[in-house]
C-alpha cells in the first residue's frame, strides 16, 4: 500500500512539474517521437537550476544593498555622534570657562586681601612703635624740644654754608641755635655753647662773596655787548684836501694846473709816523663771532663763580676784557663803562670755606639722643 501511495505521489509531482514547465516555456511541447529531444526528466532538472540561481542572485543583491545601506547609515550615525560629542564638549568648555574665571578672580581677591591684612598689620606695628617713641619723648625733659630745634638750625646753617655759599645766613642760623641753648638755662650745656661760639667765629672769618650780585653784573655786560661800537676807523690815506680840487671853468686853467701838480707831489710819497699799534679792523660778518666769543667767556666766568673756581673765573673775565679793549671803539662811552665793570669784577676774590663740620653738631646729636652730655666730651671742651 505504501508503494502504491508513493507512486501516486510521484505521478502527481510529475504532473505539477510539467505544468510549471509548460507555463515558463513559450514553445509548445513536441511529441516524444524525436529521438534527439530531451527527456522530461532532463527538462525538469534544468528548470529547477535556473530558478534557484535567479533566487540566489536576487537574495545576494538584496543582502548587498542591505549591507551597503547599513554601512552608510552606520557612518552617518558615527559622524552625527562625533558632532554631538564635539558640540557637547564645546558647550561644556563654555560653561567651564566662566567658572574657572570666577575661581581665578576669587583667588586673586583672597591674595589681595591677604596682602592688605599683612600691610595693615605692619602699619599697626609701626604705629605702636611711633606711639611708644612719643610716650618716651613726652616723659623727657621739656628742654628736649629746644635741643631738637637747635640741631635743626645748625643743620640748616651747614646747608647755607656748603651748598649755597652764604656765610652770612649760616652765621645768623648759628646765632639762633645758640639762643635756643641759652633759653634752656642748663649749666651742663656750656660745652655746646662753646662749640657754637667757635663755629660762629670760623664762619664770620670767611670773606663773604656776593655771588648773586656778581652774576647779575655779568648778565648786564652780556646784554650790553651787541650795543657796543666796533672799531671801524678808516685810514686817513684816502682823505682828500678840498682846497686842491680843480674847478670846471676854463679861465682857472692856471690854478687848476697848479692844484693838480700840488696834489701829485703830495700823494707821490707820504710818510707818517705811528706811536701806537694800529687798531685791528673787523669785517661786518665777523662782528657776530666776536660778540659770541666774548659772551661765551663771560658765561664761563659765571660757571666758575658758582663752582668757587678763582683761577678760571679770573682767566675768563680777563680774556673778555682783552677782546673788548682790542676790537671795540675805546672812545665810545659804553665801551669805557664795560671795561671799568670788568676791571672791578676781575679783582673779586672767592674764598671757599675750610670748615668740614661744625663742632656743635656731635654734641647736639648726643643731647637729642640721650638727653645729656658725657663727661669725656665736657672735659675735652
Amino acid at each position: 500500500m505504501d508503494k502504491n501511495t508513493q507512486e501516486s505521489k510521484a505521478v502527481a509531482t510529475t504532473d505539477v512539474d510539467e505544468s510549471i514547465d509548460a507555463t515558463f516555456d513559450d514553445t509548445p511541447q513536441a511529441t516524444s517521437t524525436d529521438p534527439k529531444e530531451p527527456s522530461p526528466s532532463e527538462s525538469r532538472n534544468s528548470g529547477v537550476s535556473w530558478g534557484f540561481l535567479f533566487n540566489l542572485v536576487f537574495i545576494l543583491l538584496l543582502l548587498f544593498a542591505t549591507a551597503t545601506g547599513g554601512f552608510y547609515l552606520y557612518q552617518e550615525l558615527t559622524v552625527q555622534k562625533e558632532k554631538t560629542a564635539t558640540l557637547t564638549k564645546q558647550l561644556q568648555q563654555g560653561l567651564d570657562d566662566p567658572l574657572s574665571r570666577i575661581t581665578h578672580l576669587e583667588q586673586q581677591q583672597r591674595a589681595v586681601e591677604n596682602q592688605f591684612d599683612q600691610k595693615l598689620a605692619q602699619l599697626r606695628d609701626k604705629q605702636g612703635q611711633v606711639q611708644e617713641q612719643v610716650n618716651k619723648l613726652a616723659q623727657r625733659n621739656p628742654n628736649h624740644w629746644m635741643a631738637e630745634e637747635a640741631k635743626y638750625l645748625v643743620r640748616m646753617a651747614g646747608n647755607k654754608l656748603w651748598l649755597e655759599k652764604d656765610p652770612q645766613t649760616a652765621l645768623s642760623l648759628l646765632e639762633a641755635a645758640d639762643d635756643r641753648i641759652e633759653t634752656m638755662k642748663d649749666p651742663s650745656l656750656t660745652p655746646i655753647r662753646k662749640a657754637l661760639a667757635r663755629d660762629m667765629n670760623s664762619v664770620a672769618a670767611i670773606k663773604s662773596t656776593d655771588v648773586a650780585g656778581t652774576v647779575l653784573s655779568l648778565d648786564t655786560i652780556i646784554e650790553r655787548l651787541p650795543n657796543l661800537k666796533v672799531n671801524r676807523s678808516e685810514s686817513k690815506l684816502n682823505a682828500k684836501d678840498d682846497s686842491l680840487q680843480v674847478t670846471e671853468s676854463l679861465d682857472d686853467w692856471q690854478s687848476n694846473l697848479a692844484k693838480s701838480w700840488q696834489a701829485l707831489i703830495e700823494e707821490f710819497v707820504i710818510i707818517r709816523k705811528r706811536t701806537t699799534d694800529p687798531a685791528p679792523l673787523l669785517a661786518p660778518d665777523q662782528q657776530w663771532y666776536l660778540v659770541e666769543n666774548i659772551r661765551n667767556k663771560l658765561l664761563q666766568a659765571q660757571l666758575a663763580l658758582f663752582r668757587q673756581d678763582q683761577v678760571n673765573y679770573r682767566q675768563s673775565v680777563t680774556m673778555a676784557r682783552k677782546w673788548i679793549f682790542q676790537y671795540f671803539d675805546l672812545a665810545d662811552n659804553k665801551t669805557e663803562q664795560t671795561l671799568a665793570a670788568l676791571d672791578a669784577l676781575a679783582t673779586l676774590e672767592i674764598q671757599s670755606p675750610d670748615i668740614e663740620q661744625f663742632a656743635a653738631t656731635p654734641l647736639l646729636q648726643q643731647l637729642v639722643t640721650h638727653g645729656r652730655l658725657t663727661t669725656d666730651q665736657e672735659t675735652s671742651l
